[in-house]
């Protein structure tokens, strides 16, 4: 039997985001903004059990409310579309303005944290795990508000050290990464809520519909990096040619000039020159004054 990855966004929503599963969410969120969660409420999301799957990269996120009110997005995201940045802070300035309603103040607005997990690097940090606020310009150490938080996390640059898990946040990435198998079973051993959180993905492998949807989206999300290769190739391979093209163009222009330029140290008149360079007068003239085009 093929073992699915957590890193399949079908099946990370399944395992994180699914009723009945509120401790392994609350473990690993806990993890990953380093405070207790007494309480987490998942909010119910249609898209998980959509047909369609592959009308858009990334469509599944897991949306929680803590105990204190935060709101938390959490996004596996697979594909580098070279837009995480903006992307978000859209989806965090949709939560954010959606936790009032209109005409009640704004001190009603709940502190909102988005949690990027990227299956590619992304940045140019040599930490793996970055965590953004608004900071002032020169003060670094003066932040606007605590309202905004975002977190990014490049797997692969975690994964790539090969270090030993020092906390339960990188004992959980390497769950989620699935490549290092002694790794894996020895933070299964190490922590019980991954031993769960296993046991569901073993239960999702064997279940047939799941493992079909994960495998058409796995199929598609590789067509689709496919698809962007070869149409990066091609990009590559069209201004190569347009350079080449460019260059000889500008190799004809440049003996053309040094023609009108011989022809008219010899006295030749310009319509002459017109006639035979196929040049237009202006550009004749303009050689004659400034010697060039």
């Amino acid at each position: 039997m093929v073992q699915l990855t957590p890193k399949n966004d079908i099946i990370f929503k399944r395992i994180f985001g699914s009723k009945g599963n509120e401790a392994i969410l609350k473990d690993f969120l806990s993890s990953i903004i380093e405070e207790p969660i007494k309480e987490i409420e998942v909010e119910k999301d249609t898209k998980l059990e959509k047909e369609d799957l592959n009308d858009k990269v990334g469509i599944l996120d897991i949306k929680a409310k803590l105990d204190n009110e935060t709101q938390i997005n959490v996004e596996m995201q697979v594909v580098n579309q070279q837009n995480m940045e903006k992307r978000t802070l859209f989806y965090w300035g949709k939560l954010y303005t959606g936790s009032i309603h209109e005409g009640e103040p704004f001190y009603g607005l709940k502190k909102t944290i988005t949690i990027n997990l990227l299956d590619f690097n992304y940045f140019d940090t040599k930490e793996y795990h970055t965590k953004w606020h608004i900071v002032e310009d020169t003060e670094k150490d003066k932040v606007l508000t605590d309202v905004l938080e975002i977190h990014f996390i490049e797997l692969k640059k975690f994964i790539k050290a090969e270090k030993q898990p020092e906390n339960k946040k990188e004992e959980w990435l390497y769950f989620l990464d699935y490549s290092k198998g002694g790794m894996v079973e020895m933070v299964k051993k190490k922590n019980k809520v991954i031993e769960k959180a296993n046991e569901e993905l073993e239960y999702l492998t064997g279940d047939e519909a799941i493992k079909r949807k994960a495998e058409l989206r796995d199929k598609w999300i590789r067509d689709y990096k496919n698809g962007m290769e070869g149409a990066e190739m091609i990009g590559i391979q069209k201004g190569i040619k347009q350079g080449i093209e460019q260059g000889i163009e500008q190799g004809i222009q440049r003996k053309q000039i040094e023609v009108i330029k011989k022809m008219l140290v010899l006295g030749i008149d310009k319509e002459t020159i017109c006639k035979i360079t196929k040049a237009e007068i202006k550009q004749i003239e303009k050689i004659e004054n400034t010697q060039e085009i």
